[in-house]
């Protein structure tokens, strides 16, 4: 089975509001919305798996459900890192519904609100074949390795890539590769691809849009608005 994982369980401190992004309204809906919606039109996914801050987690839930009609929808408390929520998710999902070598978790940031549906659906046709299928975007920039003062070094941009979501993986795979990693490895983990890449094992591309733009702060939050009003056109 494939489910969809959406990571809407940060409480948004970098955003300058009391409300969480993930709440805020973009366009004609809350930016959580945005993907959800997205997600649902993927008929290869079974269930949606989506994660809300604890302290969040009943206005969440009644947001989505007060605007979305599905028996696809599961809601699980996320935890104190990005990591924590998602194998809070995953967990829900080995003992809700058991695994198979073959199950897939489609995993989304909820602050990227534009997703597209092909997308997605491309990550799961490159899963199917590997481990793990990320979008991601050919940097246009150079990107720079800094000492923490000083640029001590640049990356090939012919082979450099900014990484987005969805991130789409065999679920066992990482529950397994994961319980290889050492602590620090996992304090260094940002996103699902991390585990695969420090065991050793290539992640497939998707290429991405630049229109899936990830809603940090009020600045691309504005962008955001931006976008869905030409989308909206």
């Amino acid at each position: 089975m494939i489910y969809a994982v959406i990571l809407a369980g940060g409480t948004s401190k970098r955003f300058g509001k009391t409300l969480p992004k993930q709440f805020v309204q973009v366009g004609k809906k809350a930016l959580l919305l945005w993907s959800v919606s997205t997600f649902l039109e993927v008929a290869e996914i079974a269930k949606i798996v989506i994660v809300l801050p604890e302290e969040w987690f009943e206005f969440g839930k009644h947001l989505v459900l007060s605007n979305v009609r599905t028996d696809k929808l599961q809601f699980v408390s996320g935890g104190a890192t990005r990591t924590e929520s998602l194998l809070r998710a995953l967990h829900f999902v080995q003992e809700s519904y058991g695994l198979k070598d073959e199950d897939m978790a489609v995993t989304h940031d909820a602050a990227r609100p534009f997703v597209r549906k092909d997308h997605i659906v491309r990550s799961i046709e490159l899963c199917e074949k590997s481990w793990a299928a990320t979008l991601a975007l050919p940097a246009t920039d150079t990107v720079g390795v800094s000492d923490g003062e000083k640029l001590v070094s640049l990356t090939d941009r012919s082979r450099t890539f900014i990484v987005q979501t969805p991130q789409t993986f065999k679920i066992k795979a990482f529950l397994e590769l994961y319980e290889r990693l050492a602590e620090d490895q996992r304090a260094s983990l940002t996103d699902a691809t991390g585990v695969f890449i420090l065991n050793g094992q290539p992640v497939a591309i998707v290429e991405g849009d630049p229109t899936n733009v990830k809603v940090t702060t009020e600045f691309d939050l504005t962008i955001a608005e931006t976008i869905a009003e030409l989308l909206s056109k």
